[in-house]
């Protein structure tokens, strides 16, 4: 057993629904206490002393000198080019502006006045360049900022805290958002729309209804005329507002929450997709009474997520067994991709283009402009080309229920399924987020085509929890039927297998946030098959999720273990710092940081703690707390590439077969 650093545990006993609890580490939660800042420096250095024999210096400048850069998030007209935002080293995200031929002239980093707030998106004011909107984070807040920056003076005129969505209109040259704040202690959250007007620098309540809503979003139509407002009940369906930028009067379009996705306002009403009818969608036209008329008529192929407007028409995003599709709405048909097993999101907007981000586990991150007929790649992250990888999409039956899951599998063409290779598997499963193709995974910045030449396997998995086949596999992967995300990822690893594309003690898993909830639990649940845990800012205690900052929003995916003994239990059977048990269990990097908005840090911390006093085996259970770490990898520059790094050493140590990735 290792010799990890010394940590106190007390008595504290909680009673729920008539059950006593014990929380032996409940004195880690408090981030700011002297004990627990000792704690953390002693388990960081413990961390420390275990990389610095393993070549920790040298990953890093490894990983630097082979790392892609990141494809542009966000594409928005600025002057005669564009500004964009992309992440960054640490986890941050850096602003550029473009020509109009997409070459970077120069960035918007460490504008004067704006403090620790960290940029995330800079939204530009219709056919301005004085001015701007940015959506941006103080370090540790629950919520991000907005503020309007006078890019003339250098300083901000304007900021609000609290807002989750952002939109200028074209029309009347106002930026609209929305303002949420939690109520701990009753579990509820209440919003409010507002605008700010630069012209006359004044901030406007356009309204302020008294319900309960999670998230507040803010759409814009392309002509600026309407605002549309989202006030989500859920993290599947919102009430929507439409309000008339020119008189401010809000119309309400729908009497319950439904399951909309904005596109554009055109003289047939306000076009959402909608999966509230059914799971695969149909694009529909809501009138200011909230009356509609069905635009596209329903379907069994596809499973629209979103859209866009683009050359007077509609343009579906859309799903077909994992994959994106891009469908025309007029017609129905599906527009031809650079790759059928990939990834697309609208990053931006001009007059004449949509700029579309893509992507592949083969095909390195790009932009694409469409101009309503056709493509043109404008922006790659890479030319790199991989024609001896081979994509395949599986099925595997969950444990739970025999619902068949989907996954893909990534490998070399001349791969044998003989059980030999490593195996790294990624999911998330939850949040109506699905989980589609990419080049390099999430968490540990392991590029897919890098891993599978070095010797190994990648395993791309779709949980229930996401929305991948529309609004019912979220559901079924959410609140009481939670525990079927970890049943699903055991069925496809047990099949991984059975089929010799893995096998037990020689499979890598990652996960961030809710992937890292999935990572804890399948930790306690089946310790007995992974080689390695990548564990990254992870929910472990799920019966204090609730009192988080932002519990009012997640007990609406888990459920509250107040609301009754049913549902205490419930969450209670899957919690991994509460099942945690005396057995051996696998190697395990756990991640936090001090400054994490979403995840505070006491989860991962009362986790390893727990799991490095059970364990009855021998393999390293650390903890890496980062000082600046947010919701992120990284924290600082520095942190990143360490904790990158880290990832990757552990990865490569506990693996066998594996090369360096």
């Amino acid at each position: 057993m290792k010799n990890y650093p010394a940590c106190k545990t007390v008595d504290v006993v909680e009673n729920w629904h008539g059950i006593e609890l014990a929380d032996p580490y409940a004195w880690l939660r408090d981030k700011d206490d002297p004990e627990v800042r000792d704690f953390v420096a002693r388990e960081n250095a413990y961390t420390d002393a275990y990389f610095a024999t393993r070549g920790v210096d040298e990953k890093i400048a490894q990983l630097k000198a082979t790392q892609l850069p990141e494809n542009y998030m966000t594409v928005e007209p600025f002057g005669e080019g564009y500004v964009t935002s992309r992440s960054t080293d640490g986890g941050g995200y850096d602003i550029a502006i473009l020509d109009a031929d997409f070459n970077e002239t120069g960035t918007l980093k460490d504008l004067p006045g704006l403090g620790d707030l960290e940029l995330f998106r800079a939204l530009p004011a219709p056919g301005r360049t004085d001015i701007i909107g940015l959506f941006a984070q103080h370090m540790g807040a629950a919520r991000p900022s907005v503020v309007v920056y006078d890019l003339e003076r250098k300083a901000p005129v304007f900021k609000a805290d609290g807002t989750f969505s952002i939109a200028w209109s074209r029309a009347t040259g106002k930026i609209y958002y929305a303002l949420t704040e939690s109520n701990l202690e009753t579990h509820e959250c209440r919003s409010s729309w507002r605008c700010y007007d630069p012209a006359t620098d004044t901030e406007e309540t356009l309204f302020a209804p008294d319900e309960n809503y999670i998230i507040a979003y803010v759409e814009m139509s392309g002509d600026g005329r309407w605002a549309l407002f989202g006030a989500a009940s859920d993290y599947s369906r919102a009430l929507w507002y439409a309000c008339d930028t020119a008189s401010g009067e809000v119309h309400r379009l729908s009497e319950t929450p439904e399951a909309w996705q904005y596109i554009d306002s055109t003289v047939d009403g306000h076009c959402f997709v909608s999966t509230s009818a059914n799971d695969h969608g149909e694009v529909v036209a809501v009138a200011n009474d909230g009356s509609q008329r069905t635009v596209l008529a329903p379907q069994d192929r596809f499973f629209l997520t979103g859209g866009f407007s683009c050359a007077g028409k509609l343009f579906a995003l859309a799903l077909e067994d994992v994959s994106a599709r891009l469908i025309d709405v007029a017609t129905g048909e599906a527009i031809e991709l650079p790759d059928p097993m990939g990834e697309l999101s609208v990053a931006g907007k001009d007059d004449a283009r949509a700029f579309l981000s893509f992507q592949s586990f083969t095909m390195p991150p790009c932009i694409l402009a469409f101009d309503g007929e056709r493509f043109e790649k404008v922006y790659a992250t890479s030319d790199a080309t991989h024609s001896d990888i081979v994509v395949e999409q599986h099925f595997a039956p969950s444990t739970g229920d025999g619902t068949l899951i989907p996954y893909y599998l990534v490998r070399a063409r001349d791969a044998q399924p003989d059980g030999t290779a490593p195996a790294l598997m990624y999911a998330y499963g939850g949040y109506n987020s699905p989980t589609l193709p990419w080049y390099t995974e999430l968490v540990s910045m392991t590029e897919v085509p890098r891993w599978v030449e070095a010797g190994g396997v990648y395993v791309h998995l779709n949980l229930r929890g996401g929305s991948e086949y529309g609004p019912a596999w979220h559901e079924a992967g959410m609140l009481d039927s939670k525990r079927h995300c970890y049943e699903d990822f055991i069925g496809v690893t047990e099949q991984l297998i059975k089929d010799g594309w893995a096998s037990a003690g020689n499979i890598g898993i990652v996960g961030c946030s809710n992937g890292g909830l999935l990572m804890s639990a399948l930790v306690t649940m089946r310790p007995d098959l992974w080689g390695c845990v990548i564990d990254s800012v992870p929910q472990t205690d799920m019966i204090h999720v609730a009192d988080d900052d932002r519990g009012p929003m997640y007990i609406t995916e888990y459920g509250d273990p107040r609301a009754s003994k049913e549902m205490f239990e419930y969450l209670l059977s899957y919690s991994p710092y509460h099942n945690v048990q005396d057995v051996a269990y696998p190697p395990v990097y756990i991640q936090t940081g001090e400054c994490d908005n979403n995840v505070p840090p006491y989860h991962g911390k009362k986790f390893a703690a727990r799991v490095q006093a059970a364990t009855t085996g021998d393999a390293p259970i650390l903890l890496r707390v980062l000082a600046q770490g947010s919701h992120n990898r990284g924290g600082t520059p520095e942190e990143f590439w360490r904790t990158i790094a880290e990832m990757h050493l552990f990865l490569e140590e506990h693996l066998k077969g594996i090369g360096s990735c």
